[in-house]
């Protein structure tokens, strides 16, 4: 209830632009794209004294809901703390910042027999397969660290009513940090350690 409420909250946040669709084309939009990120190995792209993973972060977290690529569509309606002091608990459990001191589980792959750790690695086609239940297009993105392919993140595209599947845009990885996880190599899932920015030595 409380990941589906800061879900919500999104949804709130990001769609807000979109009740503005007479005035302005450009947010008009089809489909949402819903990210997941693996802290555990978030924190090997940046310095030690950059990232910290609070203690209560276990497993999955938020991090964000974009409707096709949109934003800035309307500048008009800011957010402020007061907007969401009832979901504060919810926000900092389910949606934390692990870049910044000041903050403003979704499924378990174990039952597919994935768990985070330095030694083994997954395929390309394990992963999908125990996603398989979050369609076809859902998007692995991972990250090249020390040679090694590793898990960042999990896009997952939704239709306007939440429900799971649409047919998004391709995106644009030229720019983009995290690529698209490929075929060729397997996927390591790398652990949530007491080092964050080396979890695996």
């Amino acid at each position: 209830m409380a990941l589906y409420a800061a879900i919500c909250l999104t949804v709130l946040y990001g769609l807000t632009a979109a009740t503005q669709v007479d005035m302005n084309d450009s947010c008009r939009w089809k489909c949402l794209t819903f990210a997941q990120l693996w802290p555990g190995s978030f924190c090997v792209t940046f310095s030690s004294k950059q990232c910290r993973i609070p203690k209560y972060v276990t497993g999955w977290t938020i991090h964000g809901l974009w409707p096709d690529g949109k934003k800035y569509c309307n500048d008009t309606w800011l957010l402020t703390e007061e907007d969401i002091d009832d979901l504060q608990d919810d926000l900092h459990h389910y949606w934390p910042s692990l870049i910044k001191t000041i903050a403003f589980k979704f499924w378990a792959l174990t039952a597919a027999g994935i768990n985070p750790t330095c030694n083994n690695s997954y395929t390309y086609e394990h992963f999908h397969s125990a996603l398989s239940d979050l369609g076809t297009h859902v998007n692995l993105q991972c990250y090249n660290h020390k040679k090694r392919q590793i898990l960042m993140q999990i896009k997952i595209p939704l239709s306007k009513d939440l429900s799971i599947g649409c047919n998004t845009p391709e995106e644009n990885f030229s720019k983009s940090f995290y690529k698209p996880c490929t075929h060729k190599a397997d996927i390591y899932f790398y652990p949530i350690t007491q080092h964050p920015h080396n979890p695996c030595p």
